[in-house]
């Protein structure tokens, strides 16, 4: 499905809901990578130690794996609309209490609240631009554009704050509360399903999925990148600092050429998705991931670090979205399908950056991330295996005795 026959297709109130999903995700890509610009400045203002900054990274992806379980079940309480507003509000929560006290126990439990919001939001946007894009990439890629957007302007948002005179990381902390309550005010106005009970939900399945190789499969391409993921964009900025490359204000200038590298590789992925296969774009992918991320540790001076983060940055792009399109059709028949899927992916970026802070601890930043290298090798493995798999164990799912062939 092309661009525009994903948006000419949409009537008015499903192009308010598509254009509020894309704005709610713009913050979450503000916000979740303000954690990890912000970290070595709460790491000096409050006396934090890295075992104490991995736990709290790790903190987040908990509270974004427990909000996907939440989530599977609370619109059948309180509607889908409800739902979507209540869990964003964990996240204004969260973002509150890093501001007001820097005990290490507040603030696991603030970056908990945190991942509780963002993970609702995720699962809430993913399934529905999935829905209406029929399982097809691009839509999906243009949703984590509006991600990446925001991914790139969060470090010049901390510059601005942290500059002489500009009041320090809390006051880019509070644009970001501002900004929640704004979306959350122009999501009162989307016309989503918001009954309750199983009215509200979609009929299907429900766990048949359990019994799809293709499932188990991408859950482990996803499992193994969400580490990855996590543990990059939380510890990145505090890996250029402390390894001594480079200051503050160049590590956070180089975020943004991460993610504005991110910007243009989903929009290129957006683009190849519709003459590609997922499986053939995540292995790409994948081996350009293990191939940067290795030049990226063995890099000791700014320009070689620079390229390896533009070429880190291009491969993970399309990743998540394209990860999803690969399993697009059975997350879309299995109504129970997307939250299970996200829940059991997430542990990655839960285990990860946690492991790497203890690692650190004990040996030092550099040391730490080499461990990233392990679930690259697995990240690797299953999209080897994904690619190979015969035509009838990826790009057809059987549906009822008929055969439904995915796009290439």
């Amino acid at each position: 499905m092309g661009r525009s026959t994903f948006f000419s297709s949409l009537d008015r109130d499903q192009g308010y809901i598509v254009g509020n999903l894309f704005f709610m995700y713009f913050i979450q890509g503000l916000f979740t990578i303000m954690i990890g610009s912000i970290l070595p400045m709460m790491k000096e203002e409050y006396g934090l130690g890295y075992q104490v900054g991995g736990m709290m990274i790790s903190a987040h992806s908990v509270g974004n794996m427990a909000a996907v379980l939440v989530a599977s079940f609370l619109p059948a309480y309180l509607g889908m609309k409800n739902s979507l507003l209540f869990l964003n509000g964990f996240a204004f929560l969260g973002f509150a209490m890093t501001v007001l006290q820097g005990n290490p126990l507040w603030l696991v439990a603030a970056l908990l609240f945190t991942g509780f919001g963002r993970g609702g939001v995720t699962n809430y946007n993913n399934s529905i631009i999935n829905n209406l894009a029929e399982g097809h990439a691009g839509p999906l890629n243009l949703l984590h554009g509006a991600f990446a957007v925001g991914a790139l302007l969060s470090p010049f948002l901390v510059l601005g704050f942290t500059g002489r005179g500009g009041g320090g990381w809390k006051g880019a902390v509070l644009v970001v509360l501002v900004l929640i309550l704004v979306s959350m005010a122009t999501s009162l106005f989307m016309k989503l399903d918001n009954r309750r009970g199983k009215a509200g939900m979609e009929s299907g399945g429900a766990l048949g999925f359990f019994r799809e190789r293709l499932f188990w499969i991408t859950a482990g391409i996803m499992f193994f990148y969400l580490g990855v993921e996590a543990t990059v964009m939380g510890w990145l900025v505090t890996y250029f600092i402390d390894s001594g490359t480079m200051g503050n204000q160049q590590a956070q200038v180089l975020t943004s050429v991460l993610w504005s590298v991110i910007l243009l590789g989903r929009l290129l992925t957006a683009y190849l998705s519709g003459s590609r296969s997922p499986r053939s774009l995540i292995l790409g992918s994948s081996l350009g991931i293990g191939i940067f991320f290795t030049s990226l540790i063995l890099s000791r001076s700014l320009l070689p670090m620079l390229a390896s983060t533009i070429g880190l940055g291009m491969c993970m792009a399309g990743m998540f979205p394209t990860t999803v399109a690969n399993a697009g059709r059975i997350l879309k028949r299995y109504p129970m399908a997307m939250g299970v899927f996200v829940t059991i992916t997430s542990f990655g970026a839960v285990l990860l950056p946690a492991l790497v802070g203890i690692v650190a601890e004990d040996r030092g930043i550099r040391p730490g991330m080499s461990v990233v290298f392990v679930p690259v090798a697995f990240l690797l493995f299953f999209a080897t295996v994904n690619r190979l798999l015969p035509a009838e164990g990826n790009d057809v799912i059987k549906t009822g005795g008929k055969a439904v062939r995915e796009s290439e």
